[in-house]
């Protein structure tokens, strides 16, 4: 189903998958294809959405409407949502109309801003992204991905337990990102449960020392 897609595209996938298990979610809807787009492709969410960390305020947007449930173990397999099986179809015509057969995380942001009824079409439009425009932007400009882990994170000094614990994290995406890459989906899913128990360790850690953190990075 995804041979089409780059590894950004896979990627964008895959972690729409954890951020469904990690507000309880037993299926894969359209906020969570949009929050792993802005999470894995930060030069996108901050040429769309102004900032690179927009999958917070996202996340917290989408909080506000269908508060997070019991998490869900990485082993258990979640399906799309018919929405998110459009918005896919979607990603896969825009590719086309922009004449490349590979399929982008930017292709994705298209299929999200066409799949009008769906719960991340609202956020964008609320944030003043509607297709049209960015579709005109995309062609003027065609995207350049940048995956997560060479986008610049920020350098300010933290506690040497923040830092300690944001590498073990960056050690685990990492490990995640490399079994996605392999399509080692089972090795993949269980560093997403490791990674689920250590980014908990880290939020605490924040509220310990009063320090507002770029947690979904």
């Amino acid at each position: 189903m995804f041979e089409r897609y780059t590894e950004g595209g896979r990627r964008v996938i895959f972690m729409a998958r954890y951020f469904a298990s990690q507000t309880g979610r037993t299926i894969i809807e359209t906020e969570h294809l949009l929050l792993g787009l802005l999470r894995e492709d930060k030069g996108l969410a901050q040429r769309f959405l102004g900032s690179p960390s927009a999958a917070e305020v996202v996340w917290k947007r989408i909080e506000q409407s269908k508060p997070a449930g019991e998490k869900i173990s990485g082993s258990v397999d979640l399906a799309l949502t018919d929405g998110c099986k459009r918005v896919l179809k979607f990603a896969v015509e825009e590719a086309e109309q922009l004449s490349t057969r590979h399929i982008g995380p930017e292709h994705v942001l298209l299929g999200l801003l066409r799949e009008e009824k769906g719960f991340a079409a609202v956020i964008l439009s609320e944030k003043g992204i509607h297709l049209g425009p960015t579709r005109q932007d995309l062609i003027r400009n065609p995207h350049q991905y940048c995956p997560h882990s060479e986008y610049p994170q920020d350098s300010r000094p933290v506690p040497q337990d923040i830092a300690d614990a944001r590498n073990r994290l960056k050690d685990i995406v990492r490990r995640m990102e490399q079994a996605v890459a392999n399509h080692d989906f089972a090795a993949a899913r269980a560093c997403s449960d490791e990674e689920r128990t250590e980014r908990e360790k880290l939020l605490a850690l924040h509220r310990q020392h009063g320090i507002d953190g770029q947690l979904l990075d």
